[in-house]
């Protein structure tokens, strides 16, 4: 599907490009003008410190769990049975609490980078469209649509560097 909207589109464009005389077109790695401009760097660092602090939260909870675990084996032959299934049904519970906690830490991080990455991303698209404006170009299409280009029409370093000269200003 993406392959045929970009064959219709140059197919779209070349009729355009007859009736112009100069045609110009670029290309834009959004992935990477992601992943080096200093936006990206200071979300991707920011994301990383989240990641780090649910892993510490869910590390201890996960030691507490073990211990419990290996302290229930340990007075398991000691106990009377009433008593084993209460502690047993009770360990089972907090590993239940456990694995709702990873599972909500996960989807909570993974909006958290969908948020990050959208606001990154519409700041980009204003400067890609600034670029297009300024250095005149006909289209700008995005690398991973494109199967072969010539390196020259990557305007990708470009876009990064008036991404990084606005991001200082801010």
């Amino acid at each position: 599907m993406k392959y045929t909207l970009v064959v219709i589109s140059l197919m779209l464009f070349s009729t355009f490009a007859a009736a112009q005389d100069r045609v110009k077109i670029g290309f834009i790695d959004v992935q990477r003008a992601i992943s080096e401009s200093q936006s990206g760097k200071r979300a991707r660092d920011k994301f990383q410190a989240q990641i780090k602090k649910a892993e510490t939260d869910l590390l201890k909870e996960k030691q507490e769990l073990e211990r419990l675990k290996s302290e229930f084996d340990k007075k398991t032959p000691l106990l009377k049975d009433e008593e084993r299934r209460n502690l047993e049904a009770d360990l089972q519970k907090r590993a239940v609490v456990y694995q709702r906690a990873m599972g909500d830490q996960q989807q909570e991080l993974q909006q958290k980078e969908r948020v990050m990455t959208a606001e990154i991303l519409k700041d980009l698209e204003k400067i890609v469209n600034e670029v297009g404006k300024n250095d005149k170009f006909t289209l700008i299409l995005e690398r991973s649509q494109i199967l072969y280009s010539d390196q020259g029409i990557d305007i990708t370093n470009k876009v990064i560097e008036v991404f990084n000269s606005r991001s200082k200003s801010k």
